[in-house]
């Protein structure tokens, strides 16, 4: 069994503070969407997407609340009465729940478009994830989650751009899973034959203990089929999926930030190794000098926001700032994604609250922000996006 460790780098967050760096990209005062019915001011579960010819895409759900099922309701009153009781909206019109939308950016980020709907299915459609094809061809994966349905509770599908994302396909592709129920936040995986691994959670029985998934897609996205999986003594939530520079895959799910890798294309997997890092929402990604950067949400007492670590070694060997949590990215709830930008620096996306809060979901804001790592690996610079107050023009 691998054994996976956490360095504790002292002195390694940045000097910068991310109020001093922080843009807002939709939120409010700041490129709201449109009034639709369903809309109470709510944006997130967010994902960047740079395309070859340099033009900036941000996908996001919108809806009125930390999740935007359709009403009516269909949940036992019970559940009802406890969705109320956390702050979501009651008597709300949102006959077709929650959308995706998505913004783009022609001059790096320092203007962006008003939101345009990138699809909206009679479901919430939730956490949608950008990847580019060689061929161009866009692909988004969502999932919809319906409000009580215990035959369409929540699953997984793609939708297709074939002009840049201004139009995409409104006909979902869901996933063949053997999963009652099933979620992704990505990001997809492109792999060097062309084709695209998705992740996802599942429940194989109502009831029973979440798993992870692994599906390839082909003929551009067309496609999809089942490759592998692994399960854990305990729920394995939001797993992320990376490719290292050796070929093999790493992954990594909530909450016990559970690590295991494959070395046959996601067929079968090592078993997986926690750590002490708590965490939710991370997200892999593999930097151009082979750097291995996980974004995650933090449980760790004392140490909350949106955090980063990295590993230079693959995953078996990670540099934190402190025992069980990693450096600070901004104050924020988190569920950060991040694009690699030609100088190395990460933009990063991400939620200013949960939403979970009536006021809170009205409040919300997409907020972006760039991290650098240093180039002693011991630490990271937070560097001002090109929105921010008072970032250069």
């Amino acid at each position: 069994m691998e054994t996976v460790t956490l360095q504790v780098a002292a002195g390694g967050e940045s000097p910068t503070p991310p109020e001093a760096c922080r843009g807002i990209i939709v939120g409010p005062g700041a490129n709201q969407p449109a009034a639709y019915p369903g809309y109470g001011g709510f944006v997130g579960w967010e994902s960047p997407l740079r395309r070859r010819d340099g033009t900036w895409l941000v996908a996001f759900s919108a809806g009125y609340w930390h999740a935007s099922p359709p009403t009516p309701l269909r949940y036992p009153a019970a559940t009802v009465a406890e969705f109320a009781r956390l702050g979501m909206p009651v008597g709300i019109d949102a006959p077709t729940g929650g959308r995706a939308m998505i913004v783009r950016s022609a001059d790096e980020g320092r203007r962006w478009s008003r939101p345009d709907t990138l699809i909206d299915t009679p479901a919430d459609d939730r956490h949608p994830s950008l990847l580019e094809l060689p061929s161009g061809v866009l692909l988004s994966s969502l999932f919809s989650y319906t409000s009580g349905d215990p035959d369409a509770e929540c699953h997984v599908y793609v939708v297709r751009s074939l002009d840049g994302g201004v139009n995409w396909e409104q006909q979902p592709r869901f996933l063949p899973t053997p999963f009652v129920a099933e979620e992704t936040d990505g990001p997809l995986q492109l792999q060097p034959d062309g084709s695209v691994l998705m992740i996802v959670d599942g429940q194989r029985q109502r009831g029973g203990r979440w798993e992870v998934g692994v599906f390839r897609g082909v003929d551009e996205g067309q496609r999809w089929s089942w490759v592998g999986g692994y399960q854990a003594d305990h729920d394995l939530f939001e797993p992320s999926l990376a490719r290292l520079n050796d070929g093999r895959l790493v992954a990594v799910a909530r909450p016990e930030g559970a690590i295991c890798w494959s070395a046959d294309e996601g067929r079968t997997w090592t078993p997986p190794v926690t750590f002490g890092l708590r965490l939710f929402a991370p997200s892999l990604y593999v930097l151009a000098d082979g750097t291995l950067v996980c974004l995650h949400g933090s449980y760790c007492p004392g140490a909350p926001g949106l955090r980063l670590v990295f590993s230079r070694d693959g995953g078996r060997t990670w540099v934190g700032a402190g025992p069980g949590h990693g450096f600070l990215v901004d104050h924020a709830y988190g569920y950060g994604k991040a694009m690699e930008l030609p100088d190395g620096s990460l933009f990063v996306v991400y939620l200013s609250t949960g939403g979970h809060r009536a006021d809170d979901a009205q409040s919300n804001a997409i907020r972006c922000i760039r991290v650098r790592l240093r180039a002693d690996y011991q630490g990271i610079e937070l560097l001002p996006a090109a929105n921010a107050a008072g970032a250069a023009p």
